[in-house]
């Protein structure tokens, strides 16, 4: 976890942290964050839990936790009004 003050530092290490967990360059994320998540973050983890549930080879990182309480949903909300540069 990272407390930042500055908005403009805060984006710049989101979006490269992002693009070195999600092997994209940075132009590729460089949006609204939540469509970020759906476009990329939950497609891929979910491909590669896929692939490690049939078995085979991950071809990505990325992985979902499948074993997350499903009652983190709730936090939802509290977490996207968070997830903000600044």
């Amino acid at each position: 976890n990272v407390v930042m003050h500055d908005p403009d530092l805060a984006r710049r290490t989101r979006l490269e942290l992002w693009a070195e967990h999600l092997e994209l360059p940075v132009s590729t994320i460089d949006g609204n964050p939540i469509d970020v998540i759906d476009e990329f973050w939950k497609p891929m983890s979910q491909a590669q839990h896929d692939l490690r549930r049939a078995g085979k080879p991950l071809t990505h990182r990325l992985v979902c936790l499948p074993r997350l309480s499903k009652r983190t949903s709730r936090l939802f909300g509290p977490i996207s009004g968070l997830l903000v540069d600044g």
